[in-house]
């Protein structure tokens, strides 16, 4: 069952896969200007809101998916630079680009492969 997509990345749990977020954080801010008043506090101006960032970390594990694979596909789409709609449950976060990916390597086998990857993404609004 498919519990999110990152443009054609999926995100799903099954009997044959777990390709799983653990963890979600978006932010949202706003920007102010503060102008100074002669004798006299400063005055601000919305300056509107900014970009969101959204950060997920999940597991990629070798008995049910290629992990080396799964992060190779997250590098690829950051490479070509290019906006993707990140949607998760029922929530349509809209389109954003990968600022970063990193990824730990938690277990290999005898020949040095991972078999256990943690990873986490990092996303910018696309506007």
């Amino acid at each position: 069952m498919n519990i999110g997509v990152l443009g054609d990345i999926a995100f799903e749990i099954s009997e044959d896969h777990i390709n799983n977020i653990n963890e979600l954080k978006r932010s949202r801010t706003w920007k102010y200007a503060e102008h100074e008043i002669l004798k006299g506090k400063s005055r601000l101006q919305s300056m509107g809101r900014q970009l969101d960032t959204v950060s997920f970390s999940g597991r990629f594990g070798d008995y049910f998916c290629n992990p080396l694979e799964e992060i190779h596909k997250l590098e690829k789409e950051a490479e070509k630079g290019e906006s993707l709609v990140f949607v998760f449950g029922d929530e349509i976060f809209g389109e954003f680009v990968i600022e970063s990916v990193s990824e730990t390597w938690r277990e290999t086998d005898g020949l040095g492969n991972p078999k256990v990857i943690e990873f986490e993404v990092s996303l910018k609004e696309y506007n």
